[in-house]
């Protein structure tokens, strides 16, 4: 006969233990980690369901409130509301006409103006924002009298963003005439 080796005990088993413990715990976490999926994935489809819902009552109330501005923007474009406006406009103008003090601005040259500088004209003027311009003409004996001018119109807090229109222009006596454009606040 042959021979058969039919005693276990004489051979080890093999390590099938080890991995099969190696097996089962990469199952459970694998499991686990799916289960974290799906989780996440109904909760957030939820949350799109909910933004949806929001977005399509925003697109609702945006289309209210476009319709509700072109009817306003229909009713202004009538010649009545337009007469209006310009007549409402036109009063606002003389308004911050009425309430530029001259005294004031007069004052504050006078305690700008350097002695040989002297003021030609003055000519007020508002800008698209409604802020008070003035353009002034001025003449000085020198051309370091007409910049010492400049300058402290430059440094005072009543006087802003001063810039030369016309640069100097000498006259027959030798002086320098100049124009500038300045803010008054």
């Amino acid at each position: 006969m042959g021979q058969f080796d039919l005693n276990l005990s004489t051979r080890p088993f093999k390590p099938y233990r080890a991995a099969n413990f190696g097996l089962l715990t990469l199952l459970l976490i694998l499991l686990t980690v799916s289960a974290g999926q799906v989780l996440s994935y109904q909760q957030y489809s939820s949350l799109a369901a909910a933004s949806r819902q929001e977005e399509q009552e925003v697109r609702a109330d945006t289309d209210m409130v476009t319709g509700a501005v072109q009817k306003l923007n229909e009713k202004m474009t009538s010649g009545n509301a337009t007469a209006k406006l310009s007549e409402v406009e036109l009063l606002n103008r003389i308004l911050i006409r009425k309430s530029f003090s001259w005294t004031r601005v007069f004052a504050s040259l006078e305690k700008a103006m350097p002695e040989n500088v002297r003021l030609l004209s003055l000519r007020p003027f508002l800008d698209e924002q409604e802020k008070i311009g003035l353009t002034m003409d001025v003449r000085g004996r020198t051309l370091g009298d007409a910049t010492e001018f400049l300058r402290t119109l430059e440094q005072s807090d009543i006087f802003t963003d001063v810039s030369l229109a016309v640069q100097e222009r000498k006259t027959t006596n030798g002086e320098v005439e100049f124009s500038l454009t300045s803010y008054y606040t």
